[in-house]
């Protein structure tokens, strides 16, 4: 490909520079003639020839945070101002790197690409999967990743190595569990836990996760305002993303300073004999104890209404493991956060992310 001016570059796609035009025909020549029979590339091309073509939005799915998950169209100029919040915040500037490491199909792949488009990053491109390493893509500027990918990666010696060639990670897609937050103290690179979902393009709040400034609590970007609705979610206003009272599933605390909390989501929460529980707070607690994957849902009971239920992920299922498990719960919780029963399941079902898919009601 010949060379062309700095100022008509728009985006390095693996070490490749490209101007609109010449990325839009690379897409469109690509799944017209079949380049690749790898579905993630061609599902990227895809995403490339929408966002370059003349059309002033983008079709998405919502995760459900606001709602029944249904399709909406997101406005490319919105989606615009979303990458150009987070392009400020990480001081990314023209050339930096960056990486893909997501599905596309997920708000947050769709936001990396933006983000490149918008700052003329270097975008790095690697399979999506649960162990986001490569061998090839030079030192990374900045990343994002789930919860998920990341506890995978620093499992093995290699995926600690590939990390540490990461400055700044952005996790988003779920909570962070108190255990996986304790394990990224000794890490160099720079970790943030993002607060977002399809409906804001981007995340609207984000927590520092360790080093200096870390938190327990998510601090807004600038121009976005939050407030408690009467049933205790967070409801918010980013009117240069055109969001006006968007109301979630999330319960919160805010502070006085601004800063809030997540609870959990309403559609998780557990209502046991009058009391509300929140599992996401009981999961943070008990992260660091059991091995296993886990989750924390209630089953209908006849005197409560709702009992708590601890999900593990196991083969074992023996009256001794449980016995233990349960007396190790009674040291850390108190009260009715003690789960009623344990349940072992051999495997749970999961997002293509990762993600446990957990059930209110499951037999």
């Amino acid at each position: 490909m010949k060379s062309m001016p700095e100022e008509k570059k728009i985006l390095r796609l693996n070490m490749q520079a490209f101007d609109e035009s010449w990325m839009l025909n690379y897409a469109t020549t690509h799944l017209r003639d079949n380049w690749s029979p790898v579905p993630w590339k061609n599902e990227l091309m895809n995403f490339v020839s929408d966002w370059l073509s003349e059309a002033d939005s983008i079709a998405a799915q919502t995760s459900g945070s606001t709602g029944v998950p249904k399709n909406v169209k997101l406005k490319k100029e919105y989606m615009k101002a979303g990458a150009e919040a987070t392009l400020d915040f990480f001081k990314l500037n023209a050339a930096d790197k960056v990486l893909l490491c997501l599905p596309i199909k997920y708000i947050a792949a769709k936001m990396m690409v933006v983000r490149a488009f918008v700052g003329k990053l270097d975008l790095y491109c690697i399979p999506p999967s649960l162990m986001p390493v490569s061998e090839w893509t030079p030192e990374i500027d900045f990343a994002a990743m789930t919860p998920a990918q990341l506890t995978n990666l620093l499992e093995s010696i290699e995926g600690i190595d590939f990390l540490k060639r990461i400055k700044k990670l952005l996790l988003g897609g779920g909570p962070v569990p108190a255990i996986l937050e304790e394990k990224t103290r000794a890490l160099t690179t720079e970790i943030w836990h993002s607060y977002g979902m399809t409906e804001t393009m981007s995340h609207i709040a984000l927590r520092k996760v360790n080093g200096d400034g870390k938190s327990n609590y998510f601090d807004t970007l600038p121009g976005v305002q939050i407030a408690k609705s009467m049933d205790g979610c967070l409801s918010l206003t980013a009117p240069h993303l055109g969001l006006y009272g968007l109301q979630t599933n999330d319960m919160v605390t805010i502070e006085e300073d601004g800063r809030f909390q997540i609870l959990g989501r309403t559609d998780h929460v557990v209502n046991s004999g009058g009391v509300k529980l929140f599992p996401e707070q009981i999961e943070q607690k008990i992260s660091g104890f059991i091995r296993e994957a886990f989750y924390v849902g209630s089953l209908p009971d006849n005197q409560l209404g709702e009992k708590l239920v601890l999900f593990v992920e196991s083969e074992l299922n023996s009256a001794k493991e449980e016995e233990k498990i349960k007396a190790l719960l009674k040291e850390i919780l108190t009260g009715f956060e003690v789960p009623k029963e344990i349940i072992f399941e051999k495997r749970f079902a999961r997002t293509e992310s990762g993600k446990i898919i957990r059930e209110k009601y499951k037999s």
